[in-house]
């Protein structure tokens, strides 16, 4: 699987919604938003590029390696988990508008996916989020009057296309095979 927008979306509806009908918490609604990001992100793949080299070069790439989608490993986005909580939690209290501090705490996640692994293909190194998520469309459309539908059809979009401008760079690893150059691929 990859990247999957209305996955995301739906899952952020399901946690909002659940949240009115049912009188949750702030920090239910936090605990949601931050599981709706991280069930999202655990479909993320990267697909491993020829590397430069020369025919010089050694080790090797091995071949069967090239073009293959490696899975990000969901071990590596249990500790994101936490902190996405809390930032989500900390922007509820502050009543920030512009969802900055939710912003951040989702570029922070995303740097935190560290190991990409299919079968015996292993990537190692950091994913890093170029454009954050901007939340602003989001809030305008739920302080005109927006349904809950309309304002996670907004959050949505602007963390799939943030997620999907993302760049993993890291070391392959193929069995004992190693890409002799850093992966460098978005997201998927």
């Amino acid at each position: 699987m990859a990247l999957n927008k209305n996955t995301l979306k739906q899952n952020l509806i399901d946690n909002f919604t659940n949240v009115r009908d049912n009188v949750k918490s702030q920090k239910d609604s936090a605990k949601g938003f931050a599981t709706a990001i991280v069930d999202y992100a655990k479909e993320a793949e990267v697909i491993v590029t020829t590397p430069p080299f020369t025919p010089a070069t050694t080790p090797y790439p091995a071949s069967h390696v090239i073009g293959r989608k490696v899975k990000v490993s969901g071990a590596t986005l249990s500790p994101g988990k936490a902190a996405m909580e809390s930032q989500i939690m900390a922007s509820f209290k502050l009543m920030d508008p512009t969802m900055n501090l939710i912003s951040l705490s989702i570029v922070t996640f995303a740097a935190l996916m560290l190991n990409f692994r299919t079968g015996s293909i292993n990537a190692v190194g950091t994913t890093l989020m170029a454009a954050p998520p901007i939340f602003l469309p989001s809030t305008k459309k739920g302080m005109d009057g927006g349904s809950i539908v309309d304002v996670c059809n907004e959050m949505a979009k602007a963390i799939d296309t943030s997620f999907k401008a993302s760049m993993f760079t890291g070391i392959v690893t193929a069995g004992s095979a190693v890409i002799p150059a850093p992966l460098v691929g978005t997201l998927v």
